[in-house]
């Protein structure tokens, strides 16, 4: 495909477009929701506004439950410097960056990673959301990314600018405006800055979608969250100054100016005979707490979440805490295949890079990618089954069942030298 002006300007104008549509999951994450801009105020009335923020509730808890716990990195063919090679380049961020991209992920329906080398010659990667950057794909099975726009402002600077990528180079622009007479109408314009190389021979960017059809976690339940907050904000102020009743004054007429001494001073003189009471539409309690519970309900459940305010048995084993969480489970599982493709994509653009900085040599299907859910784990059973198959399983696969083994290798090679030791100074 032949990358020129015309093709980034459609590039930017579908991102501008994007930014309009996504932004409102960006929104309800934040705790911006609908009501806050929409919701029937009255006059001389309570007015509050209640936001219960489920989405960023259920965003964090899966992305905990999938990531809280490190990605573990096993050589299938017991290559100690690759595992190494690794670590080394990229432990010491990866942990709080898979989190983010998989947070982002979940938000607006799919992030992107762009990987680069920063000022000291490292490995590195940052993330990329729809709002800010748009990824053109070649349209194939395989959807490989042909070329990205990224928009950006720097800070005390009121201009816009945008890199592109390439699988060869990264153009810099500057996005200004033309005025076009005709029409009056200002038209986008792009002021070329410069260019230079990257070294991945591929665009460097990778799509992580939420899901196959890229949409975002929670864009299917948005309206059971309107619901939910507009029900609790009108129970609150209809309890704060009794929303749906009215003064009834008998056998008296007040005047206008009778009304403002009685809110100000909380008292009200009437003649003999005459009566002052409130017309109130009665509650039903039962009926309200129903339909809030069966929202909730419906909530937790499309989310495929446990409620865990509920009340839970304290010895509640592991095995049936999996148990409730199976929907969950099988809802993370897509999520985790998905994940395990991103990070292969990243091992990939990070052999590249070893390859001509140190000149190593590595192959990224050498390597298995090992997620372990952030659970509370029976580590006394876990042990006896680990016990059970020794003699079946090596040390080193064994050692990854171990929630707390992040690095089962590097366990394994700290144990051998301690027996060394010990072996020694017997």
């Amino acid at each position: 495909m032949q990358i020129n002006e015309s093709l980034i300007l459609q590039c930017l104008n579908e991102l501008n477009k994007n930014y309009i549509s996504k932004k409102i999951y960006k929104d309800y994450y934040e705790g911006n929701h609908n009501i806050l801009k929409n919701y029937t105020m009255q006059d001389s009335r309570s007015n509050m506004k209640l936001v219960f923020n489920y989405p960023r509730k259920f965003i964090d808890n899966e992305v905990g439950y999938l990531l809280g716990k490190p990605v573990n990195y096993i050589s299938k063919s017991d290559d100690e410097n690759i595992l190494n090679s690794i670590d080394f380049n990229i432990s010491h961020w990866d942990k709080e960056h898979n989190i983010n991209l998989r947070k982002q992920s979940e938000i607006f329906g799919e992030s992107y990673e762009l990987n680069y080398i920063n000022e000291e010659g490292e490995f590195s990667a940052t993330i990329l959301n729809p709002i800010n950057c748009f990824v053109l794909e070649d349209g194939t099975t395989e959807r490989n990314v042909v070329l990205a726009v990224h928009k950006f402002s720097k800070q005390f600077d009121d201009k816009e600018y945008l890199d592109v990528y390439t699988d060869l180079e990264i153009l810099h622009y500057q996005i200004g405006t033309v005025e076009e007479n005709k029409t009056n109408n200002n038209s986008t314009k792009l002021n070329y800055i410069g260019s230079h190389n990257h070294i991945f021979e591929r665009v460097p960017i990778t799509v992580c979608p939420a899901n196959s059809e890229k949409k975002s976690g929670f864009q299917d339940i948005i309206s059971l969250f309107d619901a939910y907050n507009a029900l609790n904000s009108d129970l609150v102020n209809e309890i704060a100054d009794h929303r749906n009743a009215y003064l009834v004054v008998e056998n008296a007429k007040l005047e206008e100016e009778d009304l403002g001494n009685m809110k100000k001073m909380g008292i009200i003189q009437v003649p003999n005979g005459a009566k002052v009471y409130w017309l109130t539409k009665d509650i039903n309690d039962s009926f309200v707490k129903n339909e809030l519970d069966n929202i909730e309900r419906k909530i937790y459940d499309l989310m495929d979440e446990v409620n865990f305010n509920e009340n839970w048995a304290s010895n509640t084993s592991s095995l049936a805490l999996r148990n409730k969480l199976l929907n969950l489970e099988n809802r993370v599982s897509m999520r985790e295949a998905i994940m395990e493709k991103v990070i292969r994509q990243r091992l990939k653009n990070l052999f590249i890079f070893l390859s001509k900085k140190e000149g190593k040599i590595y192959d990224y299907r050498d390597v298995a990618v090992k997620f372990t859910r952030n659970l509370p784990t029976d580590l006394t059973g876990l042990a006896d089954v680990i016990v059970k198959l020794q003699g079946v399983c090596s040390r080193e696969t064994l050692l990854a069942l171990l929630p707390f083994v992040e690095n089962p290798k590097l366990e394994l090679n700290k144990y051998r030298n301690e027996q060394k030791n010990i072996d020694l100074s017997e």
